[in-house]
């Protein structure tokens, strides 16, 4: 694949299946994307343009191919059973793409987000501003940097063999959460003072945010009382990252600085999936040391360290398609009819090359049903 990410590419039919019980459907295998087509239209062999889950498609598009009916509000591709066949694309035939000769030079793989100006589509952020309601200026830390985005397992078919030892983790549904102590982008004056008479810590500072958004830091101060200030004042997590990062850096070349991943989740936080919890919670992923992530292992130990829970380990053991199946269908929170979002797997090695997520269908079937409204 050349992006990994993508929601709109070029395959190849590699399979064709006959659906039961079903005299005009029948369903296909697109990489690792099943679609419901109508029988007959397909065959093996054949070059398409596949759009995946929540790929956003032209108006223009969508009509010239009579499909319009059949997207989520606001164009969006969505996953359907039928059947008992999970539909997960839609394929778009080159013939109503207007672009000449197109289907001859795009190979299999080949990102066509821009050229069919199809996008993905992102839930809306959630603003939340200061009580007082003042604006701010704020500039982000480099050294702080947003969580390695890693694709779904679908688009990177192969990724995991039966030779790889992984750790599958329970993918939470929450919103992401980042902290850490880093080194500050530039001194202040008095800074310079400080380190001048032997403050040594001075050079970093403690920040955290969303997956895309500075919350707050040391040195640009405005704490206010969102869900990542929330949780960091229930494990307090500013001052047992403070005592690690300097017990590391007395040990280790920390230049960069340290900064820690993971989900907020729990009552309100995504509708219907508070997974039993009367408040907010938080659970960690990852770790990242001058922004080189650790082994899965030191993840997880560092986090423990901080107090913090980890996310659930599902299993640690060669990856198998049956091992992986076994903890996506039909997995269900608790003795609910909620289903799981889907899980993450893992080299043990932390090596982000190998790493993906399998999202469940039925939690996209659920979400669109229930208007949870997240994408991915």
């Amino acid at each position: 694949m050349e992006n990994n990410n993508s929601v709109c590419f070029v395959a190849v039919i590699n399979e064709i299946k006959p659906i039961e019980n079903a005299d005009n459907i029948e369903q296909v295998v697109v990489e690792g994307w099943n679609c419901v087509i109508k029988k007959g239209e397909y065959n093996i062999g054949d070059k398409v343009v596949v759009a995946t889950t929540d790929a956003i498609i032209p108006e223009a598009l969508s009509e010239s191919m009579n499909v319009t009916n059949y997207l989520r509000k606001g164009q969006r591709v969505r996953t359907v059973k039928l059947k008992g066949v999970y539909s997960e694309c839609l394929l778009i035939p080159f013939k109503f793409l207007n672009l000449k000769n197109l289907e001859n030079e795009v190979e299999p793989g080949h990102d066509m987000m821009e050229i069919l100006s199809i996008t993905k589509y992102e839930p809306p952020v959630k603003q939340i501003q200061l009580s007082s309601g003042k604006r701010i200026c704020y500039q982000e830390n480099p050294n702080f940097h947003k969580y390695y985005k890693f694709p779904n397992l679908k688009n990177v078919k192969g990724m995991f063999t039966e030779n790889d030892t992984v750790e599958i983790s329970r993918k939470m549904h929450g919103t992401n959460a980042r902290y850490g102590i880093v080194k500050k982008k530039k001194l202040s004056i008095i800074d310079r003072v400080k380190k001048f008479f032997g403050n040594k810590w001075i050079e970093y500072e403690y920040v955290y945010g969303s997956h895309n958004v500075e919350k707050s830091s040391d040195s640009q101060n405005f704490y206010d009382s969102n869900v990542w200030n929330l949780i960091a004042e229930k494990y307090n997590i500013k001052s047992e990252l403070w005592e690690l990062f300097k017990a590391y850096k007395r040990v280790y070349d920390i230049k960069e600085g340290i900064v820690i991943y993971g989900e907020i989740y729990g009552a309100g936080i995504q509708k219907n999936y508070d997974y039993g919890l009367p408040d907010i919670g938080y659970v960690g992923f990852d770790v990242a040391i001058n922004g080189i992530y650790c082994d899965c292992a030191r993840s997880c130990v560092i986090q423990r360290k901080l107090g913090l829970p980890y996310v659930p380990i599902l299993a640690v053991e060669k990856w198998s398609q049956e091992l992986q199946d076994k903890f996506v269908f039909n997995n269900f929170i608790g003795n609910s009819k909620v289903p799981h979002e889907g899980i993450v797997i893992k080299c043990l090695t932390g090596d982000r090359s190998k790493v993906a997520k399998v999202i469940n269908p039925d939690y996209l079937i659920y979400g669109e049903k229930h208007n949870v409204g997240d994408s991915h």
